[in-house]
């Protein structure tokens, strides 16, 4: 629906993502809307309302999701404010209106400003997840002796975004480069990231076979038996 893919991204870098995924052999059609999707392909519409079709046989839908059903279900529980995503607002401490006992994070929730009072989205992305998780560990423990909690704040330490096959962006603080080099800092980020030293060695090893070989470890199964 944008005017850029990877909008999140500041500078030359949705530009150069652009070009990557077109070197793919991907054809972006931006500021476009899909309106239906049935057996003949997919219908869409621009900015200015004109109407236009692709016709496709197959369709892979991956433009973004609703939140955890449970999100609606604790707003309902507690008249705490839903969006249309499903994401229920949380306030500073991560806690549920009216109800300091329990505390919602991740991508389900959105949280309040301490200083206007609105509700903002963070990125729905692991590293907010886990600095929320860590932040209501500590609540949780300290809650006896100190039962005000200090604001959550989410430290933003860049964003990495791969593309395909040697192909990433990655923006963290001032740096900003993409290509290969944004790809291996990907790599490395994820990995680093991955609990257990046994997993960040068996996803390694993985990802490294996977590379030398152009190999692909997933099946995709269609259709019935005998088809």
């Amino acid at each position: 629906m944008g005017d850029r893919v990877l909008g999140a991204f500041s500078g030359p870098l949705p530009a150069k993502a652009a070009r990557a995924l077109e070197e793919l052999g991907v054809t972006l059609m931006l500021e476009h809307t899909v309106v239906d999707v049935h057996r003949d392909g997919v219908e869409l519409r621009g900015q200015a309302g004109e109407g236009s079709q692709v016709s496709a046989r197959t369709v892979i839908w991956a433009a973004g999701v609703m939140a955890s059903p449970l999100a609606r279900m604790l707003g309902e529980a507690t008249g705490a404010e839903v969006d249309g995503a499903g994401r229920v607002a949380v306030e500073p401490d991560l806690s549920l209106p009216g109800h300091p006992e329990v505390m919602a994070l991740g991508d389900m929730v959105r949280v309040r400003d301490p200083r206007d009072h609105q509700a903002h989205v963070l990125p729905g992305l692991a590293p907010v997840a886990m600095q929320q998780g860590r932040y209501a560990g500590r609540a949780m423990a300290a809650r006896v002796d100190a039962p005000a909690r200090a604001p959550f704040h989410y430290r933003d330490k860049g964003a990495l975004a791969t593309i395909g096959r040697a192909r990433a962006v990655a923006e963290l603080s001032v740096l900003r480069f993409s290509g290969f080099p944004a790809w291996a800092v990907w790599l490395v980020v994820h990995i680093f990231y991955l609990i257990g030293f046994e997993n960040r060695v068996v996803v390694m090893l993985r990802w490294a076979y996977a590379y030398f070989t152009r190999g692909r470890g997933n099946r995709l199964i269609t259709g019935a038996a005998g088809e």
